[in-house]
């Protein structure tokens, strides 16, 4: 019978302790995903030097798309696009300090682009959890060659 009892105050602790390591906070997935958006945005800028062409980023309310130059107009890159995460996510985007419209739709124009030389237009993107807005992540271009991440309270 003790054995019986030890064996189920065991598997209660161990549920108990699976349960706190496994389990991710608010904070931590914004994290997550604001950094997976940073390192998408860096892919992004070397594809576009290493092929010769722009690659851009459209954000819309609820979405967000990757766009290619193919003169002479964007055209939509589904495969890039599915890496962008945006379960749960709200952004803002500023471009030279001044806060965008976002449509409900996409118009095949760029937010962010990543030109062929490297560069890359200045802008910041906030990133927030719906359910947490107090708390964002903030994506910039630190210069024409640089994209920096930053977490915000």
């Amino acid at each position: 019978m003790e054995v019986l009892l030890v064996i189920v105050i065991i598997g209660i602790m161990t549920t108990i302790g699976v349960g706190l390591v496994t389990s991710q906070s608010s904070e931590r997935q914004l994290q997550q995903q604001g950094h997976q958006w940073q390192q998408m945005l860096t892919y992004l800028c070397q594809q576009a030097v290493l092929n010769n062409q722009a690659y851009g980023v459209e954000l819309s309310q609820k979405a967000t798309q990757v766009l290619v130059f193919e003169p002479p107009q964007w055209q939509p890159l589904t495969q890039f696009t599915e890496a962008l995460p945006n379960q749960e996510l709200s952004w803002l985007v500023q471009l030279d300090g001044r806060d965008m419209p976002l449509a409900n739709d996409f118009e095949a124009l760029p937010h962010i682009v990543c030109y062929s030389d490297g560069r890359i237009n200045p802008f910041s993107l906030k990133l927030w959890l719906t359910q947490l807005p107090e708390v964002t992540y903030e994506i910039a271009s630190e210069s024409p060659w640089q994209i920096t991440g930053q977490w915000n309270e």
